[in-house]
């Protein structure tokens, strides 16, 4: 009889398609915070996981595992290339949450040019003049760049095209001819585009190459009214350049930030008494309508890889795989 270990909850439906499964046992941890026991995970032959870090340590402790499935789309708590040297294949759940960040990221980029948490305030507090500072920009013609045009940068970049914003895309995975017949403009160096550009959205993975890539040097090229969205992964930014950059050359520019270099962050993380910082609790991608898909996809990943029958563009790992003479 195979075992899972779910860490995390998921959504009933996704819990169903598990619960069906014949003779699957199964070993839920639904607090988030709670330490994944590894009593538990060494008898395991799959893991869905949703909270927590698989270290490469624990990993080799767990020599059944012949799946892991990930309530997600990023892969940056799991050991993936120790696991497909093992020939385990680690999935992810595919464009399902994709929609969602993408509204977020579009949300924030209005409240910022809109003024709506400064307009709100003030209304509340009987402050009707506050409509004569003329606060207010339009996004029609401002220039969008995207720093990766995956599943999610193109649902941004659909978005940010209706409001007739000029979207620029650098993302050295992806052929120019390719950004070009989407109606976008590639750009073959980023930061030399960051003087023209009005908003700045990070669509990253968090890699050593990726963490802190934006930092003093790079804000110290945005406009001063500029925006800097991070809807990815937290630590691509660096907190304390952009806290410098928003309290002075930047004041009148700002920031929308859904994940932060430590989760949560501090209470008296300086960022976070900014008026022209946006925030939420990395939830730009658990919508209803995600968080259902995204535990449905995952627990059906489990099914799949058990059985052998993966589908190939939910397979994070399948390079690294193929690299190490494991098919699919």
């Amino acid at each position: 009889m195979p075992k899972l270990v779910v860490a995390g909850k998921i959504h009933p439906d996704g819990m169903a398609i598990l619960q069906a499964e014949p003779g699957l046992e199964i070993e839920l941890f639904s607090d988030p915070g709670a330490a994944l026991p590894m009593q538990s995970l060494s008898s395991a032959d799959a893991l869905l996981i949703r909270y927590g870090v698989i270290t490469p340590a624990m990993a080799e402790q767990m020599p059944g595992l012949r799946i892991v499935s990930r309530h997600g789309v990023g892969c940056d708590n799991l050991p993936v290339t120790e696991l497909a040297a093992r020939g385990v294949p680690v999935t992810i759940v595919g464009p399902v949450n994709a929609v969602s960040v993408a509204e977020t990221v579009m949300a924030m980029v209005l409240a910022l040019a809109k003024d709506l948490i400064a307009s709100d305030a003030a209304v509340r507090q009987g402050n009707w003049n506050y409509r004569n500072t003329v606060s207010l920009s339009q996004l029609t013609d401002k220039k969008l760049l995207l720093l990766g045009i995956g599943r999610i940068g193109r649902e941004v970049a659909r978005r940010a095209a209706a409001f007739g914003m000029q979207v620029l895309v650098f993302d050295p995975f992806v052929e120019p001819e390719a950004i070009r017949d989407g109606g976008y403009q590639p750009v073959a160096d980023w930061k030399a585009a960051l003087p023209d550009v009005d908003v700045l959205s990070l669509h990253l993975p968090a890699t050593p190459q990726t963490m802190g890539l934006i930092g003093e040097a790079e804000l110290a090229q945005m406009k001063p009214k500029g925006l800097v969205i991070n809807a990815a992964r937290g630590g691509l930014v660096d907190e304390e350049a952009l806290y410098d950059a928003l309290t002075g050359r930047m004041a009148a520019g700002g920031a929308g930030l859904d994940c932060f270099a430590s989760e949560p962050p501090a209470e008296d993380l300086p960022l976070l008494a900014l008026p022209n910082v946006v925030v939420s609790p990395h939830s730009a991608a658990l919508s209803a309508e995600a968080v259902r898909g995204m535990g449905v996809v995952a627990a059906q990943n489990v099914i799949d890889g058990l059985h052998g029958r993966l589908d190939p563009a939910l397979v994070f790992n399948r390079r690294q795989l193929k690299d190490a003479g494991h098919a699919l």
